[in-house]
């Protein structure tokens, strides 16, 4: 019996260590969308052109001032692919007054 509860048992060394060696693994893991492999700008259909009002500007992949989130190489703002999808709507930022304008506290 003290034969199968022997190698039952986890070893605290060999835990340590298997944690210790795959950290690595787990930070490249949590790293950002933009810094992982991206798609071949062929790959998604993307045109230098908008298409039907939709533009990479207005995309939520998009990163000024020419670059996506998720294709290879520059675009063009106003350019399209089939990623496209629209920012999200925040009304209530855009509630907020721009920066650096002021508030007008009488009204």
């Amino acid at each position: 019996m003290h034969d199968v509860r022997a190698r039952g048992q986890f070893n605290r060394r060999k835990v340590l260590v298997c944690l210790i060696s795959s950290a690595p693994l787990a930070v490249l893991s949590v790293g950002d969308a933009a810094a992982g492999p991206k798609v071949a700008q062929s790959a998604a259909h993307y045109q230098p052109t908008p298409k039907e009002g939709q533009a990479c500007a207005a995309c939520y992949l998009f990163l000024s001032p020419n670059h996506c989130k998720f294709l290879a190489g520059e675009i063009s703002p106003s350019g399209w692919c089939r990623l496209w999808k629209a920012k999200p709507d925040d009304k209530e930022a855009s509630l907020l007054p721009a920066r650096g304008e002021e508030v007008d506290a009488a009204a």
